[in-house]
């Protein structure tokens, strides 16, 4: 989802969604079994919120920021961007 658009200073509210390849293993499945009882799943991760941004930014910046903070913990390289909306607030 590249994009060169750029996003003028303002408040703004977003909306992120991302997903990415993941092993699933069955909660209370005793260790002999679980690579037995795993399989591949696909996970969803959503954050949204409001930020003010002082100066102007590229829109794939910003979307990187916000997929960095939601996915601190999964490889970035495995991350697929499913939605990133970003709405001026009026007010």
């Amino acid at each position: 989802m590249p994009s060169s658009e750029i996003v003028e200073p303002g408040r703004y509210d977003y909306d992120l969604a991302v997903e990415f390849p993941s092993t699933y293993i069955p909660e209370h499945t005793p260790p002999a079994f679980r690579i037995a009882a795993s399989y591949e799943t696909t996970r969803r991760r959503y954050a949204n919120g409001q930020f003010n941004l002082a100066e102007p930014v590229a829109r794939d910046l910003l979307c990187q920021h916000f997929v960095n903070q939601a996915c601190e913990d999964v490889d970035l390289q495995i991350v697929t961007v499913t939605r990133f909306e970003l709405t001026p607030v009026t007010a």
